[in-house]
């Protein structure tokens, strides 16, 4: 380009430059001023912004906090659920197994309920064969008890075993002997007789009456006509066989009637000793005996009864002797004094109807009594006194009871005297003795 031109343009343009130049100061002015207005609000636009940047930022912090706390529990439940994945899947396999343990389990049922099926067929079967049994069981305990009951039956008549020796029973009658003379003796002694009055008065000869019935005509005379003050022996000695008689029907009852109430059992007894081997009739008496008591005296006081009946008949002694007081005052006296010695009598007498008549079955032990007027034999009997008996001299009385051992032995009977029963005999009352305790 020429410098000309150059000149030219260059004023042209500066001639533009200035033209522009006074129109755009102004419009600079305002444009400065309106910018300076802008920066203004903008200042306060940018402290705004600022303050809401700070406070932005203070957001942007606790965000920021919140988003750490928050990843981390995003992280703590990312571990749960992985946790929670984790069991589920463990559940599940576990609930596979249990699937299949429980398809196991039912098929095993299935198999359990078939057997079940079957054993409870086979049970229904042992069910009715046990109860077939258990009839059949029922029928042979049934059948083996009454064959037990009667083989028992069996062995208790053929047992023999004695419950009491033949010693236990003498020494048992040595001490009845010894007790009826010591209450003879006492009786007698307590009584004051005075001399013998030729009148009988209406209790004598009441008294007379019953005492002739067991110690006979001949010892009741004798009683009643001897003088009895100075000595009382005889009144003993009637005392005691009167006792001897009571306590031998004792010994020897069956139920404690008399003996013609008894005498059915008697003959019965009789028969089958005949007919039977000595167990079974030992044991028949043995058993007859005991219920026989238990049927005929319950409710009574038999010991009572017997007391009463030995003590009338010793006051009718007393009286047939001559003992010159009222009846009714000798037996309050007798009573009062010597019931005791009685009862003890009775005692011993009923004990020994126990071990002779249901204690023994391998034989028969008897007490011996002999009645009045029996003839006097030495080797049956002793003189109470120790003396010489005159030549078929007849008894007075039994004042101690002896003892017979019996056994049958086939078709024949096998007789042992134990102990000789004592007698009184006249020829001895008419010599001064000495009475010995029998004891």
């Amino acid at each position: 380009m020429s410098s000309r031109s150059f000149s030219f343009a260059y004023g042209i343009g500066l001639f533009t430059f200035l033209s522009f130049s006074y129109y755009g100061v102004s419009k600079v002015i305002d444009r400065y001023r309106h910018t300076q207005y802008l920066l203004g609000k903008s200042h306060d636009e940018v402290s705004t912004l600022r303050a809401d940047a700070s406070e932005k930022a203070v957001n942007i912090r606790d965000l920021q906090k919140s988003l750490g706390d928050a990843s981390a529990e995003l992280q703590i439940l990312k571990e749960a659920l992985t946790g929670l994945e984790r069991t589920v899947q463990r559940v599940r396999h576990e609930l596979l197994e249990c699937r299949n343990a429980l398809q196991s389990a039912r098929n095993v049922n299935h198999d359990l309920e078939l057997r079940l099926e079957a054993q409870t067929e086979a049970t229904a079967l042992a069910r009715d064969e046990v109860g077939r049994i258990r009839g059949i069981h029922e029928k042979t305990v049934q059948l083996l008890k009454t064959h037990a009951e009667e083989l028992n039956a069996a062995q208790a008549y053929l047992n023999k075993t004695d419950l009491s020796s033949g010693a236990d029973v003498i020494s048992m009658v040595e001490t009845l002997n010894g007790e009826i003379f010591q209450t003879a003796a006492t009786i007698a002694e307590a009584f004051k007789f005075g001399d013998k009055q030729v009148e009988h008065s209406t209790d004598m000869e009441s008294a007379y009456r019953d005492v002739v019935e067991i110690l006979g005509p001949r010892m009741t005379d004798l009683l009643r006509s001897s003088p009895h003050h100075d000595d009382q022996l005889l009144i003993q000695i009637a005392l005691q066989a009167a006792m001897c008689a009571y306590v031998e029907w004792i010994i020897t009852s069956w139920y404690f009637e008399g003996r013609d109430e008894e005498q059915l059992l008697s003959n019965l007894y009789n028969h089958i000793q005949g007919s039977e081997d000595q167990a079974i009739a030992g044991r028949w008496r043995a058993l007859t005996r005991r219920y026989a008591v238990e049927a005929f005296t319950e409710g009574s006081d038999i010991h009572q009864q017997l007391v009463d009946v030995v003590m009338e008949t010793l006051v009718n002694i007393l009286i047939s002797a001559g003992l010159e007081v009222a009846t009714d005052q000798v037996s309050e006296t007798m009573a009062a004094q010597f019931a005791g010695h009685t009862s003890e009598v009775v005692k011993r007498a009923t004990e020994l109807n126990s071990v002779i008549g249901q204690g023994i079955i391998s034989c028969e032990l008897s007490p011996i009594y002999l009645p009045p007027e029996t003839a006097f034999d030495v080797g049956m009997m002793e003189d109470t006194f120790g003396r010489r008996p005159r030549e078929q001299e007849l008894i007075l009385c039994t004042t101690d009871l002896g003892l017979m051992r019996s056994e049958r032995q086939g078709d024949d009977w096998q007789r042992r005297l134990l102990m000789k029963p004592k007698v009184a005999l006249q020829s001895g009352l008419e010599e001064p003795v000495i009475v010995e305790d029998s004891a």
